[in-house]
């Protein structure tokens, strides 16, 4: 193993968890990558990934320094060198110092629009699993339901976790305008949220049915509807959602 490659493991990991936790479907953060600069050099880039979002396509090459002293601002202008090489503004550079960086480094770094971390500051591992935890199970409000929505109870405005399950059956919609109407029929409408399923969330919340025995259903409320115990609905297995609601 080369010298520096378990930081540069590390890096890869975090980086592909954060982007994991961000929805940012697809995306593959590679190890030691080699593209071809504007002036025809091979550059070497230890950590590197691409995505699309907003139709803005994003790339991202970082440099990892696992040394025993601080990087000097020789180390950052080289990494500069190599980023203007295969497309300033195209791409963007990140530094990873195990043990910090000499004075000017830091100067330099933003003239060039590099960002520079310490390991220090990489999420540790217990903080990235309890945040792939939280998003498994506790959606937000600017979650977008993939392609269901649902009512979860709420405190001080986070959700404490708590489906809203009559019967023991949470219930499923296919828009927030419905899953809103049925919301301002609970007689305990203030203790509820409107809450959208992502993708990762709905892989949670099947773990959780065929651990835990929960059940789920599809309703449909008509605007009419006044009586919950009137709206239609129809059940469904953890085995449907999955094979047919997981893309």
């Amino acid at each position: 193993m080369k010298a520096g490659a378990s930081l540069e493991s590390y890096t890869q990991y975090v980086y592909s968890r954060l982007l994991e936790l961000n929805d940012y479907d697809g995306v593959i953060v590679s190890k030691n990558v080699t593209i071809k600069g504007k002036s025809g050099a091979t550059n070497e880039f230890d950590v590197f990934y691409q995505f699309t979002h907003l139709n803005i396509e994003c790339k991202v090459a970082i440099e990892c320094k696992d040394w025993k002293s601080a990087v000097p601002v020789g180390q950052v202008r080289d990494f500069a060198s190599k980023i203007e090489d295969v497309g300033m503004g195209q791409f963007l550079g990140v530094m990873v110092s195990k043990n910090g960086y000499q004075e000017g480094a830091e100067t330099y770094a933003h003239s060039k629009g590099i960002t520079l971390l310490t390991e220090k500051q990489l999420p540790s591992i217990p903080q990235l699993l309890a945040g792939i935890i939280q998003k498994a199970f506790l959606p937000n409000r600017n979650t977008i339901g993939q392609p269901f929505w649902t009512l979860m109870e709420v405190s001080n405005g986070e959700t404490t976790g708590t489906y809203y399950a009559p019967d023991l059956t949470v219930p499923l919609f296919y828009s927030k305008t419905i899953a809103s109407k049925m919301l301002c029929n609970l007689p305990d409408a203030e203790r509820f949220e409107v809450r959208g399923v992502s993708q990762y969330q709905l892989k949670g919340f099947i773990a959780q049915m065929k651990n835990f025995g929960v059940s789920a259903a599809i309703y449909c409320l008509p605007y009419w509807v006044k009586d919950i115990k009137e709206v239609p609905f129809i059940s469904i297995s953890a085995e449907q959602l999955e094979n047919e609601y997981i893309y």
